[in-house]
């Protein structure tokens, strides 16, 4: 446990920079009390049918604006930050093992006591979801799962991506926390497919850090570390609709077999867009909107 109460010490010693920002946040944007601890969130409110969006990191809920503005027409949209992430300040207690991730989920719904949701989920926040199915199976409507193959290549792809450091408890959070700033340049440059789009990721990422953002990578990288690829709760009910959509000109996946996937939920649909990297919900968003409109059997017009 040292690593996440690195974490927690040390993302507490700035919370005066994250209650400055908390003063400009949009009027929708707040933190949610939940039994996984307080989540920031935008939500959209009203009685549309609910779209829950995980945001996938070094990006922020501000990376999402332009997609929560194109469906909330459609949706009840919320995004929220993960513990550790974004303006999700972390606890001690937080592993970001798959049981931890997946409590996180159930715990945001349960605290808005959503149905029918329309669960939207990236690479490892897409495993946490497959092993929340299950316990969510009577609020879950769909899930969309976006970069995410199955656990043995994603664990094979943690181990290309990241560096052994990052494994190591204590060392690792530290090394994180000296350098978090330095990170989104670096990783937005390999993963987004549009070089022009690079600055339009990298300075919403680089704000909220310097607002006294989270990012517990190393934390993140262990929990999943920790994951055995035979978990019982990788497992999706059958009955649940699965989207999958994959972004093919992601370098950092070009040896991932994106259609692992299917070991956790055979009836797992897989869309490819061909023009877009590691986050094609964030480098298409109205091509990804279009999708879940489509696909999304509770979304009105």
């Amino acid at each position: 446990m040292i690593g996440p109460a690195f974490d927690a010490m040390a993302y507490r010693l700035i919370a005066g920079k994250r209650a400055r920002a908390a003063a400009a946040w949009p009027a929708d944007q707040q933190l949610l009390a939940t039994a996984a601890g307080p989540l920031c969130a935008r939500d959209s409110g009203g009685t549309l049918p609910p779209l829950v969006i995980a945001v996938a990191s070094p990006c922020v809920i501000a990376h999402y604006d332009a997609l929560y503005d194109e469906l909330r027409r459609n949706f009840r949209v919320i995004v929220f930050d993960m513990p550790g992430f974004g303006f999700s300040v972390p606890r001690a207690r937080d592993r970001h093992r798959l049981a931890d991730g997946s409590a996180v989920i159930a715990a945001l719904l349960e605290a808005l006591d959503l149905r029918d949701v329309t669960l939207a989920c990236a690479s490892i926040n897409g495993l946490y979801a497959i092993a929340a199915s299950e316990r969510l199976a009577d609020r879950l409507a769909r899930l969309v799962l976006v970069q995410t193959p199955d656990c043995r290549n994603m664990k094979a792809w943690f181990a290309r991506v990241t560096q052994r450091i990052m494994r190591t408890p204590g060392a690792g959070q530290y090394v994180n926390f000296i350098s978090r700033r330095r990170f989104p340049p670096v990783w937005y440059r390999i993963a987004v497919a549009d070089r022009t789009r690079h600055a339009a990721f990298t300075d919403p990422a680089r704000e909220a850090l310097e607002a006294g953002g989270c990012y517990c990578f190393a934390s993140f990288v262990q929990g999943m570390g920790e994951t055995r690829e035979d978990d019982p709760l990788l497992r999706v009910p059958a009955d649940l609709p699965v989207t999958v959509v994959w972004g093919a000109r992601d370098r950092t996946h070009q040896r991932t077999d994106a259609a692992s996937v299917q070991n956790h939920c055979p009836q797992a649909e897989i869309i490819r867009f061909d023009a877009v990297g590691h986050y094609p919900d964030l480098e298409a968003p109205e091509a990804f909107a279009a999708l879940l409109r489509e696909r999304a059997p509770t979304s009105t017009s």
